[in-house]
Order: structure tokens, then C-alpha cells, then sequence
């Protein structure tokens, strides 16, 4: 929106270029976290991009900020709420871009500067059409857990289904060619979008690659939105500086690496385990039943 901005000089040169990867980021109203969302965007070391903020019904607000910034690499499109987590507007934009790659980000987590780089060169060499990296939940007041139970624990089946269950789209780039194969984003669903479409993504037999190595800084509604008010600037906001220091970043990598855990750290994973089984159990359910209601025998939808 706007003319130069962040890495001004960069921008300029990519205004005539075709993007490489477009980026969804839908935002309904937060003001408060938006701009270090899309701030972590463009500080990517891949700069050849778009950035489709989709107002979801957002307010005035919410638009402002958006509207600030001053780089041709952001579109911002406004629309009126569509139901649950706005599946039907993020396809509207979808369905007119024409980049090869598709990422998502969201209004509230931060991406590691290098999250396309990687992203982009994991597909190109290991021939996916989707791969997906681990996230790390910030909790309150703004402390980092590289070590969170759903990536962390190694114990089969259940690690997997946990993993699957975690890893956001915000984790994830992919082929615009998947969406030939398996259809967009389901309209008729309220929530679990992600983990929808990536199951769609599995049954079709396309290639896909989970990697254990940390590329978005995470911050769960559940846990944040009643802190906002109290505690001043957001943690994105110290938290976005630290992700320019290469010395920090690596350190939270390695933080997650496979090792010994302590007992500190393996009550907390048991407590956020049960946690999230009474939190999420009947909202799974509730997924699951959907999905068998509304989705053909062989998992694929035509929504164009």
C-alpha cells in the first residue's frame, strides 16, 4: 500500500515482477498486533512476494493500521464477514492471484525472517507440494516454549496426531498447483480450515514434508487475548526485534533440539497436554462430525 517502506529499495525493483509466492494473512480486529505481523512479512529474506491482508469484516481500526504501511508488496481487501474464520473471503482473493508458491500468515504470530527462504527451498528440493515447520508458542507475559508437548514428545502414533493437530497454516508454503488437485479452502466450515484442507492434501497422495525446525513465533488467542489490555506494547514488539538477531534465533533452534528434558519441563507438557484434551476434545469431535457430513466419499471439493 503506498509507495517505498520497509526495504524500499528492494520493493521498488519487484513492482513490475511477478510475485513468487503469494500471502494470505486474514485479520477480523486487531489493531494492537497486525503491524508486527505484517512487519514480520516484510522483513523476509525472500522478498519477492505479495501480501493479501483480507479484512474479514475488520474495523476501521484495524484497516488503519494495515493502510499504513507503505510498500506495493501489501494489498489489502476489505469484505464483509463470512462466516467462521472467513474460508469464503481468503478464497476470493485466492482465486485471483496467479503466483506459483501460496503461504499463509496470521494477525497476531510473528515469521522468522527466513520462513519463505526455507520454505521455498524445501520445495524445490525435495520435489513436495507442501511443507510445513514447527511453531513455538510465546506464553504470558511473553516468554518463548521451544520445548511445547504437541513437537516436542516422540511417542508414535500420538506425536503424529498431536503434530498434525498443531501445525497451523501459518506453518506452511505450498504449491499453487495443490489447489488443481484437492480444490480451495471449505466455505461451509466455521474452523479447523487448516487441518482440513492439509488432511485433503494427505488423502490425494501429494508429497508433503514436516520439518522440526522453528520458523513462527506463536501467540494462541486462548492464551492472549484477555492479556492485551494489561500489559502495555505487545510482546510481538520486543519479540520482532529479537528475531533480527541470527545469535537469537539459533538459540531458540537449539533450545528445540531432540535431548534430555527436564522434570520442569515434562510437568508442564503433561499439564498442557490434559489441558488441551479437555479444551479441544469436544471441538474435535465436532470437527470430525462436520467433515463427515459435508465432504464427498473421496475427500475432494470443487469450490472454484
Amino acid at each position: 500500500i503506498g509507495r517505498g517502506g520497509s526495504r524500499g529499495s528492494i520493493a521498488a525493483q519487484l513492482i513490475t515482477m511477478a510475485p513468487t509466492v503469494e500471502i494470505i494473512l486474514p485479520t477480523h480486529r486487531r489493531p494492537h498486533t497486525i503491524g508486527y505481523a505484517i512487519k514480520s512479512v516484510l522483513l523476509q529474506t525472500e522478498p519477492n512476494f505479495r501480501l493479501h491482508v483480507i479484512g474479514d469484516g475488520c474495523d476501521d481500526a484495524t484497516e488503519a493500521v494495515v493502510r499504513s504501511f507503505r510498500d506495493d508488496r501489501v494489498r489489502f481487501h476489505r469484505f464483509a464477514k463470512a462466516i467462521g474464520l472467513g474460508y469464503a473471503n481468503r478464497n476470493r482473493v485466492l482465486r485471483e492471484t496467479s503466483a506459483a508458491h501460496i503461504a499463509y500468515a496470521t494477525d497476531d504470530d510473528l515469521w522468522f525472517p527466513d520462513h519463505l527462504e526455507c520454505g521455498l527451498r524445501e520445495l524445490r528440493e525435495h520435489d513436495c507440494g507442501l511443507v510445513a515447520f514447527r511453531s513455538c508458542p510465546v506464553r504470558f507475559p511473553g516468554k518463548i516454549d521451544p520445548n511445547f508437548f504437541a513437537f516436542d514428545w516422540r511417542a508414535s502414533i500420538l506425536s503424529g496426531f498431536l503434530r498434525n493437530w498443531f501445525t497451523g497454516a501459518l506453518t506452511c508454503v505450498h504449491h499453487r498447483r495443490v489447489f488443481d488437485q484437492v480444490g480451495y479452502w471449505d466455505e461451509r466450515l466455521e474452523r479447523f480450515g487448516d487441518r482440513e484442507f492439509r488432511q485433503r492434501v494427505q488423502r490425494a497422495g501429494i508429497p508433503c514434508a514436516h520439518l522440526d525446525e522453528i520458523t513462527v513465533l506463536r501467540f494462541y488467542a486462548l492464551h492472549w487475548d484477555h492479556h492485551y489490555g494489561s500489559c502495555g506494547d505487545p510482546p510481538q514488539k520486543h519479540l520482532l526485534e529479537n528475531l533480527q538477531s541470527p545469535e537469537w534465533r539459533r538459540s531458540v533452534r537449539q533450545a528445540a533440539a531432540p535431548g534430555r528434558r527436564s522434570l520442569a519441563v515434562r510437568w508442564r507438557q503433561w499439564r498442557d497436554f490434559l489441558s488441551f484434551g479437555m479444551r479441544s476434545g469436544p471441538k474435535f469431535a465436532r470437527f470430525v462430525y462436520h467433515r463427515r457430513m459435508t465432504t464427498a466419499g473421496d475427500g475432494r471439493l470443487t469450490l472454484r
